[in-house]
């Protein structure tokens, strides 16, 4: 549940960001959007450790996440 938050919360703050009028706003959400992605990649770690996500899943799901980190920072230097 806890994993759903988080992930979910990456899209959410990017989308409200959008809307935001002014690029400092929409700076703080994209920050905000980074916090999660560092939860999300704890999150899917401790399942991992946990036994509750195998290993090549958590590989995945990790490199996904460290993307869309990747792609924040790039649109973070753009701002």
């Amino acid at each position: 549940m806890q994993m759903r938050r988080t992930s979910t919360a990456i899209a959410t703050r990017i989308s409200d960001g959008c809307g935001r009028d002014s690029d400092p706003a929409f700076a703080a959400e994209l920050r905000r959007a980074l916090a999660a992605c560092g939860e999300t990649e704890y999150l899917l770690l401790l399942a991992k450790d946990l036994g509750y996500l195998k290993a090549e899943m958590h590989e995945s799901l990790s490199s996904e996440t460290v993307e869309v980190r990747k792609m924040l920072y790039g649109l973070l230097r753009k701002l």
